[in-house]
């Protein structure tokens, strides 16, 4: 009997220790990957500092272990300034980046400019903390962000995170230093990402152009407004043939969405492309004008006659509600040099119809003299021919960057396989180069057979014969209630930002922001991407941005 007893009691005392353990936590930087198998070091960081600009955010990430799948989930903050909380939700990358615009099959060896071999999966999507919420296995992680007011007062706060999960808890003790610099709220940085409203209706099973579609679309809105987005490609008017032969527009739906746009702090509206390339297998022409559906070769009489309509219906309805100045027009997205003659055409058509409105498209050469005002061209474009793009600026032209599914390598750029800073430095590099503005096709680009948060590699072309690289295709995530930011998408932001308080030391001194800004960023491929580097970097130039002019 005694000895039964002995039993019971050490069994009794071992579960009552189990109990109490306290859970595994790591804290851990917004500038660095965490992944669902990181593991608690021996010597985790329990507190960490954090420095902003006023007008800007701060973030963090906590990894935890110990948790049991079902506990509630419980997050309290104490301090003077309250920090949004989400849940990391991690993503599968089943494919390295490769080549320009392919991915690397996952039997081939890892390319040296990727961080980890494919597949994995990587904490990614931002998934916002509700009350009741539970933990979801043995590993949980969590996203802290502080958007600090434009008008806090300068100076150092403490702050405590109380995580519990179930009985368990963890305690992350934060300092957070705002510095005098104010990053304004409307930035000088002109940024686009292109949109696919029919994945905002699909994606969340909302009839196309229903009242849910329309808030789906305005709570999307809102995060790119949120990712510092200033321009935006609205609807195309709907199109119907007259009995006369001619054409009408209704420009309903376009005006909403503008109106709407422009109420959420969008300043510039991207007149959709006109045209189009013919990949088809029966191409007609290099570029082509869809005609209710039809396409048409871009400089035959029949898509003259349709652009004189439609472009004469656009002004009419920017003049209308006083938009006009704060359009620009594309034409055709990356023409190849070949067809330039035919972009010209075009674009004079545009001219002609649209008098005033800047021309802006992705291109990779600097030869199209006179047809472009607005020069997007690839980083990787603009660097073989600086000299020839800044011919243009001196013109009186502007010059911006982009990025897709190219350039790879050791270039900057969004995929996920790559240091996250990278996505961040990208816009040091605005500032390195005096580029005004950098646009991405790739905001929320899902295609049907592509399951976000498992396919981060969807095929592509026009044959759908090879993969994107990791991130390419979206950097927002469909969630429950709208859209769910990524740690990719808040890096982005705090880029621009970044610029900002760039732009800021630049007015007093632009020979020291020039040596701030190369301590990371020297070249599109040259950089600086350790968190160590960028630490000591940004903390030199919050405080320079501070100082009076």
């Amino acid at each position: 009997m005694m000895k039964a007893l002995y039993v019971i009691l050490a069994i009794t005392l071992s579960f009552t220790a189990l109990s109490a353990q306290p859970l595994q936590y790591h804290v851990v930087s917004a500038n660095d990957w965490l992944y669902p198998d990181t593991q608690v070091p021996a010597s985790p960081l329990h507190t960490i500092d954090l420095h902003s600009a006023r007008g800007a955010r701060t973030a963090f990430q906590v990894l935890l272990q110990g948790t049991k799948a079902g506990d509630p989930l419980q997050l309290k903050y104490e301090g003077k300034l309250a920090p949004e909380l989400y849940q990391l939700v991690d993503v599968n990358v089943p494919e390295n980046s490769g080549p320009p615009c392919s991915a690397i099959p996952p039997d081939q060896p890892k390319p040296e400019y990727s961080i980890r071999k494919a597949p994995y999966r990587v904490y990614e999507a931002l998934r916002p903390i509700h009350g009741g919420d539970k933990a979801r296995g043995e590993t949980e992680a969590f996203y802290v962000s502080f958007r600090v007011p434009t008008d806090a007062t300068p100076g150092k706060q403490n702050g405590q995170l109380r995580i519990q999960a179930g009985e368990r808890t963890a305690e992350v003790k934060l300092s957070l230093t705002v510095h005098t610099a104010t990053v304004p709220e409307q930035g000088h940085l002109r940024v686009t990402n292109w949109f696919s409203l029919p994945a905002m209706a699909r994606l969340h099973k909302l009839e196309p152009w229903s009242e849910g579609h329309w808030e789906m679309i305005r709570r999307y809105a809102r995060m790119m407004r949120r990712g510092r987005q200033t321009d935006f490609i609205p609807v195309r008017p709907e199109v119907k043939k007259t009995d006369q032969g001619g054409w009408q527009f209704d420009f309903s739906r376009t005006e909403r969405m503008i109106k709407m746009f422009l109420d959420e702090g969008f300043t510039h509206i991207e007149l959709p492309h006109i045209a189009h390339h013919d990949r088809r297998k029966e191409a007609i022409s290099p570029f082509v004008v869809d005609i209710a559906g039809t396409p048409a070769a871009g400089t035959s009489r029949e898509a003259y006659a349709f652009l004189s309509e439609y472009l004469k219906g656009w002004a009419q309805m920017l003049r209308r509600n006083g938009w006009y100045d704060k359009a620009t027009q594309h034409v055709v997205d990356e023409p190849n040099p070949k067809n330039f003659a035919d972009y010209r055409i075009m674009a004079g058509t545009v001219r002609k119809f649209l008098p005033g409105i800047p021309l802006i498209d992705a291109l990779g050469n600097a030869t199209l003299d006179g047809a472009v005002d607005i020069w997007v061209p690839l980083s990787e474009s603009y660097e073989k021919d600086v000299a020839g793009f800044e011919a243009h600026r001196r013109r009186g032209d502007i010059i911006w960057f982009y990025t897709c599914c190219d350039p790879s390598g050791y270039s900057l750029n969004r995929f996920i396989d790559t240091e996250l800073l990278r996505t961040r430095l990208l816009h040091w590099a605005n500032w390195k180069y005096r580029l005004d503005g950098y646009l991405h096709w790739g905001l929320n680009q899902i295609i049907e057979e592509q399951h976000p948060f498992e396919n981060t590699c969807p095929p592509h072309g026009p044959y759908k014969d090879f993969h994107l690289p990791p991130g390419d295709s979206h950097i927002v995530y469909p969630g429950e209630e709208g859209p769910w930011s990524s740690v990719r998408f808040e890096a982005m932001s705090a880029g621009i930002e970044d610029y900002e308080l760039l732009r800021l030391v630049g007015r007093r001194d632009e020979k020291l922001a020039d040596e701030i800004c190369t301590q990371l960023v020297r070249t599109f491929t040259n950089y600086d991407s350790t968190v160590a580097g960028f630490d000591a970097a940004h903390r030199r130039l919050l405080e320079e941005a501070g100082k009076e002019k």
